[in-house]
């Protein structure tokens, strides 16, 4: 499965490796995960409010884990990172450390959206080489060894600030009743709010002088960031499709829509970019037409997830109230 957000992967990583526990219903949380747009009316996947807050507490119901922040925002850089190198130091076996770095300080590593700066999230070890430290990138599918040094750096910049770690000692399954939960706090059916957030800037840029149309391309150029975000319907059509053993090739199909779904977003930027660069405002008409697709497109992805969760919800009391029956019967 693809990978889509840098928290929700690392913390999803050990659920992998734990047998008899599924990660994916975790993902349930990311199509439409927070986001921001700043008072100049830029898309921003990152914000210095974000604190992850859903996502933590969350997982504690789902898996019984809690999430704990390290890095204190009143402090200074040099004093969370004194932080963090004695949480490193002094790590038990089952504790996992993870710290928000700028991926952009570290050339040697992928950063397939040539963003900068580019906040994300990595897990951290020491090795008996005082000088390497090893990374884990679930994000990214990659880990390995790095200089100390460049991590710190990358860590120390002012474009990023946070860290948390968890442990693992018992990992539970998560119970039906909680999943149900977590997919309705997660599926907005009545709304699209990447796709609305993306209409309204275009309207600004558009209409309100404060916001110049030659900055409309600088207010997307995080699309790329978010838009991968989507593929995160995949997971949980794969959860419900795999326990009701549905036909694979209209999976298929289902994860077909997706794929349109994600790269409509490029063709928003694409010509937002345009219209930015020629000042015809008769081009937003494309903008407005693609917005208006993409709609259209999450709102029936959003609504056959829905009759799957439903379908998969009835099989699961069926089974419990047969195993209620059977039980009882047995007594």
């Amino acid at each position: 499965m693809i990978k889509v957000h840098c928290f929700v992967s690392c913390v999803c990583e050990v659920i992998k490796k734990t047998p008899g526990v599924d990660h994916r219903p975790f993902y349930f949380g990311v199509w439409d995960a927070d986001f921001s747009v700043n008072p100049q009316q830029q898309l921003t996947y990152h914000s210095e409010h974000t604190q992850h807050e859903f996502f933590r507490t969350w997982y504690q119901l789902l898996y019984g884990i809690d999430i704990t922040p390290w890095y204190q925002s009143q402090q200074s850089k040099q004093d969370n990172i004194q932080i963090l190198l004695a949480l490193l130091e002094n790590k038990p076996a089952n504790r996992h450390v993870m710290v928000m770095l700028d991926m952009y300080q570290l050339p040697e590593r992928e950063n397939k959206f040539n963003q900068n700066p580019f906040p994300h999230y990595v897990m951290l070890e020491t090795t008996d080489d005082p000088d390497i430290w090893f990374m884990h990138d679930p994000d990214f599918r990659w880990e390995g060894p790095l200089a100390k040094d460049r991590i710190l750096n990358a860590i120390n910049q002012p474009s990023v600030a946070g860290g948390f770690y968890f442990d693992t000692v018992n990992i539970r399954h998560s119970e039906s009743d909680t999943v149900k939960a977590y997919f309705a706090q997660c599926l907005k059916l009545q709304q699209n709010p990447f796709t609305d957030a993306l209409r309204r800037i275009v309207e600004k840029h558009l209409y309100d002088s404060d916001f110049p149309m030659i900055q409309l391309s600088e207010a997307m150029r995080e699309i790329p960031v978010m838009a991968i975000r989507k593929y995160a319907y995949e997971h949980a059509f794969a959860y419900f499709w795999e326990a009701l053993s549905l036909d694979a090739a209209e999976f298929e199909y289902w994860c077909d829509q997706i794929e349109s779904l994600v790269t409509g977003y490029t063709k928003i930027q694409y010509h937002s970019m345009k219209l930015a660069m020629t000042q015809q405002p008769t081009l937003a008409v494309t903008i407005f037409k693609l917005l208006d697709d993409q709609d259209q497109r999450e709102f029936t992805i959003k609504h056959k997830l829905q009759q799957v969760f439903n379908q998969w919800s009835a099989s699961d009391q069926w089974a419990e109230t047969t195993l209620e029956l059977t039980t009882a019967e047995g007594i």
